[in-house]
């Protein structure tokens, strides 16, 4: 049940990643003909803003993940409809400070833009951006709760219908009207009938959650709530910090011209990541299910397995994104769109850097691992910042995804594995440590000769895209697969693919007869 779930999710998360993928492309590019690169910088930088006002919700979207996992486990309805409804309270609270906080901001626009007057009603731009994010928290609980049952497919597949009426009806305005406050007026109308629709349907597939007479929480247990929220409290400082920072910075020293030209790289890794975050983000609820039952040593086992599907799918991603990147950009929008190999060959290390936190991340939030390291997100915010700001100074964009990536390398990618073996799963992390640099080292090998490879082919258009695309994804897969083949996790892997396909071709000759 376990894994037929989490293969549900996983399915549909990837169809509605492909769909939102040709989708997102098809509106960028009319976007840029219609508007131009100057109001990509403004969605980029708004859109930062409000992921740094998303702090009010204090992580609790990952406490409530956590503390549903028994009470769902145990069929507990009473349980369930406690913990939902003091989680309906919150978030109500959350919208309303949202909402508070990003309008305060208002007068204070100037001081993340140099050069505000490039963009008409900016002001009005940002309030609508506000409202779009604020509402979202009035149903955010209801989707918790489908991630929490391994059910989060149900949301995917109303996304879908609701991705393509908006982009349809975007593609239309901007040809019509060329206007961006209609333009992102439809996204903010879109977004809210879409947390509605997901709100019903889950209120249809679980009516108990219905229930408007529920008990109050034990104190032990809001206790235990609040003492793991303080904890993620601090945690998604650092983590926010190292999102939702960077087109800040680039846009105050550097330009909302450049925050926009970076927006169409930020665009393509956002998608890869999507789609690979869609199979990893899908596994999660299977994991919580996983370490609740299971040995300190099956644990580990199945660590080591993620971990290396983890670097395998990361890893190959992250090698074809640095080289198809620019020659993509080059052939979708043009030159003039175009930035320096260095910043697509960062982009791509910051997204593989974050790709092998999967494991030791889900690993932690799913043992309950909470409190530990509170100090940390609180230096890994400043480091990113301070560095970020000395970087941009000489090297621009490249400077300042340079410091996210400096700080991941030096806070998260140590600390979390580290928790996770001692406190966790009971033995020593160095066995992992000496892993983790010995696969650095292979990706980065194996990436760069084959850029050098795909850099002799000579620009010929999509031909040459596809070309490369061809050898760089090939060739990591090779490289891979010829270093970790005798792993025993590669072989997990290989027999589990193999059973899928198996059983996939057996069910098909079922049907026929």
């Amino acid at each position: 049940m376990r894994v037929e779930k989490s293969l549900k999710n996983v399915t549909a998360g990837l169809i509605g990643q492909v769909l939102t993928l040709f989708l997102g492309f098809v509106v960028r590019t009319v976007f840029i003909q219609q508007l131009g690169a100057t109001y990509l910088g403004v969605s980029g930088l708004f859109s930062n803003i409000l992921s740094i006002l998303s702090f009010a919700e204090l992580g609790f979207g990952q406490a409530i993940v956590f503390a549903l996992y028994k009470p769902i486990a145990d069929q507990d309805e009473r349980m369930i409809c406690s913990l939902m409804a003091l989680f309906k309270k919150v978030y109500v609270w959350m919208f309303g400070i949202v909402l508070l906080l990003g309008l305060s901001l208002v007068p204070f626009l100037q001081f993340f833009v140099n050069d505000i007057n490039a963009v008409p009603n900016l002001r009005i731009i940002y309030v609508m951006y506000v409202v779009s994010s604020a509402t979202t928290y009035l149903f955010a609980y209801k989707s918790s709760f489908l991630i929490a049952t391994q059910n989060s497919y149900v949301s995917t597949i109303i996304g879908y219908f609701f991705s393509i009426g908006l982009a349809l009806s975007q593609v239309a305005v901007l040809l019509l009207t060329h206007d961006f406050l209609l333009f992102l007026g439809l996204q903010v109308i879109s977004g809210i009938l879409q947390n509605i629709a997901v709100a019903r349907k889950t209120d249809i597939l679980f009516p108990f959650l219905k229930n408007k007479n529920s008990d109050p929480l034990p104190p032990e247990d809001v206790d235990k709530i609040k003492k793991n929220v303080k904890a993620l409290a601090i945690y998604k400082i650092g983590t926010l910090s190292l999102n939702s920072t960077d087109n800040i910075i680039m846009s105050k020293f550097v330009g909302l011209l450049s925050v926009g030209l970076y927006s169409n790289y930020y665009l393509l890794q956002y998608t890869v990541n999507g789609l690979l975050s869609t199979v990893f983000s899908n596994l999660t609820a299977s994991i919580g299910n996983f370490n609740a039952t299971e040995s300190n040593e099956n644990k580990h086992k199945m660590f080591k397995i993620l971990n290396m599907l983890s670097y395998w799918c990361y890893t190959v991603c992250s090698v074809c994104l640095f080289i198809c990147m620019s020659p993509f950009i080059k052939c979708w929008i043009g030159d003039d769109y175009l930035m320096d190999m260095h910043v697509s060959f960062v982009i791509a290390f910051n997204m593989y850097i974050a790709g092998m936190l999967f494991a030791s991340f889900n690993y932690r939030q799913t043992m309950g691992l909470f409190t530990q390291g509170k100090v940390r997100p609180i230096i890994s915010a400043i480091e990113n910042i301070a560095v970020s700001l000395i970087l941009v100074q000489y090297f621009g964009v490249a400077g300042v995804l340079w410091g996210t990536a400096i700080t991941r390398l030096t806070t998260n990618a140590w600390y979390d594995p580290y928790i996770v073996f001692k406190k966790g799963l009971g033995v020593s992390p160095l066995i992992y440590f000496a892993d983790y640099l010995l696969k650095l080292l292979v990706a980065i090998v194996a990436g760069a000769t084959l850029y050098y490879i795909c850099n002799m082919i000579p620009f010929m258009g999509i031909i040459s895209v596809l070309i490369q695309a061809i050898i760089s994804f090939l060739g990591i897969n090779l490289i891979l697969y010829a270093i970790f083949h005798r792993t025993a996790e590669v072989k997990y892997l290989q027999s589990v693919f193999s059973n899928m396909i198996v059983r996939k071709i057996k069910v098909k000759l079922h049907a026929k007869r």
